[in-house]
């Protein structure tokens, strides 16, 4: 079983610094970029890739790996529940089901 060490890293573009930010996990290579869906971030899940949805607190937010290679749903779900911890939400609920329109704050 790999090991679940994940970090937490910023997203920079053209060299600069965003507001988003990204789960690795070193050994396997995984990636999960992770969209809040309040409307300011455009979000369009991509057909190879994996996502996960997680509402924490009051909103909902977007999982979805990047180069996806076959790494274990068990290890992309540990890496979304460290990150919920690390949000001081451990009982988030995570599912593959993508959350109605209605419910995703604007």
């Amino acid at each position: 079983m790999l090991a679940a060490t994940f970090q937490l890293l910023p997203i920079y573009q053209n060299n600069l610094r965003t507001n988003r930010q990204y789960l690795f996990h070193r050994r396997s290579n995984l990636r999960i970029n992770i969209f809040p869906l309040t409307g300011a971030v455009a979000f369009e899940p991509k057909i190879n890739e994996v996502q996960y949805y997680a509402k924490m607190f009051s909103w909902w937010i977007a999982f979805e790996t990047e180069n996806y290679q076959q790494q274990p749903d068990a290890l992309i779900r540990k890496g979304i529940k460290w990150y919920a911890e690390l949000k001081l939400c451990p009982n988030t609920v995570i599912t593959q089901s993508a959350p109605h329109h209605q419910q995703i704050v604007r």
